[in-house]
């Protein structure tokens, strides 16, 4: 009985030390904070399809993005600058023009695509029209060229 006499007042004791801690804890302490609302999200290549990589998103900074070992890249400018995408071997576009720019612009009209690299493993095939239409123009691995006024509407393996 002794042993309950001596730990009820240390109890005691340390509840009081408890109670008397936790206001100035509670002055000392930081509040917490109401968590930021989460700022809404632009996507601006939310269209763009799996394996299309942005390389240079701003059509109006001539600039050249070199393209990357193993992708097909295509570029808004003949001198291979302005905007550019890569793609993962075996993808296809059946619209070039849907493809998204992070600056809002698109590959249409002058600002169509105009010279490519292929530096894929994958043979090429370009078209004029969209969805696979027209005559095909080969892009074979390791090789690069231009698109005549534009004239890249569509691409997939040959």
């Amino acid at each position: 009985m002794e042993l309950l006499t001596t730990t009820r007042p240390l109890r005691a004791l340390a509840a009081a030390l408890l109670l008397t801690a936790a206001p100035l804890a509670a002055a000392t302490a930081p509040a917490l904070a109401t968590p930021a609302p989460t700022p809404p999200v632009h996507h601006a290549a939310v269209g763009n399809p799996p394996g299309v990589h942005v390389l240079n998103g701003d059509s109006r900074a001539a600039r050249h993005v070199a393209c990357p070992a193993g992708w097909l890249c295509l570029y808004d400018g003949v001198h291979y600058d302005h905007a550019a995408v890569a793609l993962l071997p075996g993808t296809e576009l059946a619209d070039t023009e849907r493809l998204d720019l992070p600056d809002g612009s698109r590959f249409t009209g002058e600002e169509g695509i105009s010279a490519w690299v292929n530096n894929s493993p994958v043979a090429y095939c370009w078209y004029p029209g969209k969805d696979y239409r027209g005559t095909a123009a080969a892009m074979a691995p390791g090789t690069r060229g231009s698109a005549h006024d534009n004239a890249l509407k569509s691409l997939r393996p040959c």
